[in-house]
C-alpha cells in the first residue's frame, strides 16, 4: 500500500471529519436555541456524541499525513541533524505502536459490540458498533499513515534517501 491510495482514503475521511464538525455545530445552536425556548431536541446528544466520534477519529491520518498534530520540539531542534532524523524515527516508531494497540482495543471493540447487539439507551436509542468501527477506522488509517512516515524516515536517517528539508522549500502561501 502506497501513501497515494492511502492521501486517496484519508483525505476524504478527513472531510467526513469536517463535514461532521459543521453538522455538530448546527446540532448544538438548534439543540440551545429550542431549549431557550422551553424545549428540547430529541436525540441532539446522542446525535452530538456520534458526530463528535467522526470529527476527532476520521482526520487523524490526514492530520498526521499534513504533520498537523501537536508537536513539541524544543529538545529535537537543538540537536544536530543527524540525531533530529533518528529522533524523528524513534518518534515514530513509538507512536505506530501505540497506535496499532490502539487499532486491535478499539477493533475489538468493535466487534464485541456488533456481535452483542450493543445499543445506546436514552432518548434514541440506536446501535453502538458503527460508532466503535470508525473510532478502530480512524486508528487503523492513522498507523498506515505512520509506518509509511516511519519507513520514509528510517530511509533518510540510513542516508538511502534525500531529506526533503536539504533541498530548498518554495515560501508557502496563504488565502
Amino acid at each position: 500500500m502506497d501513501g497515494k491510495f492511502l492521501q486517496a482514503v484519508s483525505g476524504p475521511a478527513g472531510i467526513l471529519g469536517g463535514i461532521a464538525l459543521v453538522l455538530l455545530a448546527l446540532v448544538v445552536t438548534a439543540d440551545v436555541v429550542a431549549r431557550g425556548m422551553g424545549f428540547a431536541l430529541i436525540g441532539a446528544a446522542e446525535i452530538g456524541g456520534v458526530l463528535l466520534a467522526l470529527l476527532v477519529f476520521l482526520p487523524l491520518a490526514y492530520t498526521q499525513h499534513l504533520r498537523g498534530h501537536v508537536a513539541i520540539e524544543v529538545l529535537v531542534s537543538a540537536l544536530p541533524r543527524r540525531l533530529r532524523r533518528w529522533a524523528d524515527v524513534a518518534s515514530l516508531l513509538i507512536c505506530a505502536a501505540f497506535s496499532i494497540v490502539l487499532v486491535v482495543g478499539c477493533g475489538e471493540t468493535a466487534w464485541d459490540s456488533y456481535a452483542q447487539q450493543e445499543f445506546q439507551v436514552g432518548t434514541m436509542s440506536f446501535p453502538l458498533w458503527p460508532v466503535k468501527a470508525v473510532v478502530a477506522i480512524g486508528f487503523l488509517l492513522l498507523s498506515i499513515q505512520l509506518v509509511i512516515q516511519l519507513i520514509g524516515a528510517l530511509l533518510v536517517a540510513t542516508g538511502r534517501r534525500r531529506d526533503d528539508q536539504d533541498e530548498p522549500s518554495l515560501p508557502q502561501t496563504t488565502l
